[in-house]
Order: C-alpha cells, then sequence, then structure tokens
C-alpha cells in the first residue's frame, strides 16, 4: 500500500480486520509532480510556479498521468475540479505508466516542457534527471509527497505462515536500493535473480538482517542456509 495515495484503499482493506500491516518496506518514498531539471533551472520549483503567465503556455497547460483509478490520478484530477494551483482549467491526460513515461522520455529528448506524476522508487529517478516540485498546500501531503510504503499480507494467511511474517515485516530498502533494482528489472529488462542476486552480494549485512529470527523449515537459522544457497559473502 502506498500512502497517502492509496489512503482510501487501505483504511477500506483494515477497517474489515482481514489485514495485517507490517510497516514501510521502503525508506525515502515520495511521489508527487515532476518536471525535468532543465524546466526548475527556467525557473519553475513549486507548483505555484506551474500556472504562471510565463510558464503556463510551455507546458501547452497539460499535466500527464498514469491510470485513471490510482492514487495518484485521484491526486491529479482533485488538483484539476478544486482549482489547486490553478490547475482547474490545465488538462489532464491520463494513460497507463508506460504512456505516461513514453511521453515524458520523448519531451526530455526534445528539451521540451513537460509536468508529470513522478515517484520514487521507480526507474524513472535512475534514468530522468527530474525534480519533484514543491507543494506548499499539501496537495500530495505532508512533506512534499513522502509516502510510507507498507508490506500488507492477509491477516489468516500471516497467522498460519508466522515464520515468512516475521522475514515480511523485517524487510526493508532505502528508495535509491529500489529504484536501482527496478532500473534493472523495469528498464533494462535483466532477470529478476540476477539483479536480486547481485544486489545481495553487495549487501549481506542487510540481507542477514532481514532474516534475524527467521528459520529453515528443519527450524534452523535461516542466514546461515540462504548464504550458503545464494553464495553470499559473510555480512
Amino acid at each position: 500500500a502506498w500512502l497517502p495515495g492509496q489512503s482510501t484503499m487501505y483504511k477500506a482493506a483494515m477497517a474489515k480486520d482481514a489485514m495485517v500491516d507490517f510497516g514501510n518496506n521502503v525508506d525515502g518514498a515520495r511521489a508527487n509532480f515532476a518536471v525535468p531539471r532543465y524546466v526548475a533551472e527556467a525557473g519553475v520549483t513549486s507548483l505555484h510556479d506551474v500556472d504562471k503567465p510565463e510558464f503556463a503556455d510551455k507546458f501547452e497547460k497539460t499535466i500527464y498521468s498514469i491510470e485513471i483509478g490510482s492514487g495518484s490520478s485521484e491526486i491529479a484530477n482533485r488538483a484539476v475540479d478544486e482549482d489547486i494551483y490553478g490547475l482547474g482549467d490545465w488538462d489532464l491526460k491520463e494513460s497507463s505508466t508506460a504512456g505516461m513515461l513514453g511521453t515524458v522520455a520523448n519531451a526530455i529528448k526534445r528539451d521540451e516542457w513537460v509536468m508529470f506524476v513522478g515517484w520514487t522508487p521507480h526507474w524513472m529517478g535512475v534514468e530522468y534527471d527530474m525534480v519533484f516540485l514543491d507543494d506548499p498546500e499539501d496537495l500530495w501531503g505532508p512533506g512534499g509527497g513522502a509516502s510510507d510504503v507498507k508490506t500488507l499480507a492477509n491477516k489468516a494467511w500471516s497467522e498460519a505462515h508466522p515464520n515468512a511474517s516475521i522475514f515480511l515485516d523485517q524487510i526493508s530498502f532505502t528508495s535509491e536500493e529500489q529504484s536501482e533494482l527496478i532500473y534493472g528489472y523495469g528498464k533494462e529488462e535483466r532477470p529478476q535473480e540476477e539483479v536480486a542476486g547481485t544486489w545481495m552480494k553487495a549487501n549481506p549485512a542487510k540481507v542477514k538482517a532481514w532474516l534475524e529470527g527467521v528459520t529453515t523449515r528443519d527450524g534452523e537459522p535461516a542466514w546461515p542456509a540462504v548464504k550458503e544457497a545464494l553464495g553470499l559473502p559473510e555480512a
């Protein structure tokens, strides 16, 4: 669950008492409107800037967003519907994530102005030199869109699998770490096992910490077994 972007869905799920919240699995996640760095360097650093006469036409008064029904789509639509930051007369173009990012990539190649829904962790932060805009009205929530990315599990499943639940409760990445992983398999299209294996070999101490208190099927400590099976160095 990505919060606050998916708060509506999250609250509904938790209200049914059928889910367990294991807390954040990413440190430093964020979602907000973003622009290429050359746009920020031209003077657009805040959402209060985008509708200024000298800037709005350069954007063609258009916002690019992702799938209708997503948490980000709800926020982008509210900005237009409620005329927040003067965006009431802007055109909101919603498409798939791939479609939006294709538009962003083409705009950047031509040094065109573009404002879009951005987030991290994602490979876009590795691929594009992008800047999140300041958000004084907290449209995207406090902290300029600072987000919690929570691991949720079915409550009955969690109670039946306490060992796996310990692991899920302990696993977490920094936003930068996860963005690099997403870039490896999502953008470079390398096999997930290769991307994950390379990262684990470079970060054995983190893997060991995730496995604290986790056991093998035989009840033995998980870390030595994982280290041997995956060829990880000593932590």
